[in-house]
């Protein structure tokens, strides 16, 4: 990683040990553009000036003791990016697009399975299709088209019963209470809403009651051994 700030510091960083610069520059000013190549080397536009330092290989950081390539540009240097496998940097400026030939800047092998440049219209659109049926789950690819609009019941069931043990009563099994309507002046919607939250409450309250009541009995049923035989001595177990 390469900064530059207010201080006229160019710093190279990396990321995978300590947080230490591992090369310092003092430049003219700081630099407002930064960008990496493909082959490691950086490149940094400050003002109109567009400086390039490269390093021993792909794998070194580039050195800052002194410029690989510099250019001065007719404008204010505005952005500046690498073309991937070309030896190619665009600089955008005050005056225009300008693009600089910059050996050894791209690499010069590529996948051509995983992005080639030169890839047809038509290879292109395969390659859409690939990564789309790569992304997309395994069990949604099916020849019948219907498969998709159907309802899973089994999910449903399940998520349906996962549901009524979380909560411990089944929310669908009764219609919601409907307060009826009573005197002149007692039926306003206030407490038409207060009666119905009441009801629920007492509803909601009776099933986890019961709930509540039905756990020691299930936790006897898993604790005892399903392989045991019954004991006269059972009748006296409460």
């Amino acid at each position: 990683m390469a900064t530059s700030g207010l201080d006229h510091q160019l710093k190279i960083f990396d990321l995978r040990g300590t947080f230490q610069p591992l090369s310092a520059r003092t430049l003219p000013q700081g630099a407002g553009h930064l960008a990496f190549s493909q082959r490691g080397l950086l490149a940094a536009g400050m003002g109109d000036v567009v400086n390039i330092w490269a390093g021993q290989g792909k794998a070194s950081p580039p050195s800052l003791e002194k410029p690989y390539l510099t250019h001065r540009l007719s404008g204010h240097v505005h952005g500046l990016q690498f073309c991937p496998f070309e030896d190619v940097l665009g600089v955008g400026h005050s005056g225009g697009i300008t693009s600089m030939l910059v050996p050894g800047a791209a690499e010069p092998n590529f996948d051509g399975l995983e992005s080639n440049p030169y890839r047809s219209r038509k290879q292109r659109q395969e390659w859409e299709v690939k990564a789309l049926l790569e992304k997309v789950p395994a069990e949604l690819i099916c020849l019948d088209p219907r498969a998709l609009a159907e309802v899973d019941v089994i999910s449903l069931e399940q998520a349906k019963k996962e549901r009524i043990e979380r909560l411990g009563y089944d929310p669908e099994s009764k219609a919601p209470f409907q307060p009826k309507p009573k005197l002149k002046g007692r039926s306003s919607t206030a407490s038409l809403v207060k009666r119905k939250r009441k009801v629920m409450d007492e509803e909601h309250r009776d099933k986890v009651r019961q709930s509540l009541e039905q756990q020691p009995q299930k936790q006897e049923k898993a604790a005892k051994p399903m392989g045991a035989r019954p004991s006269a001595l059972d009748r006296f177990v409460r």
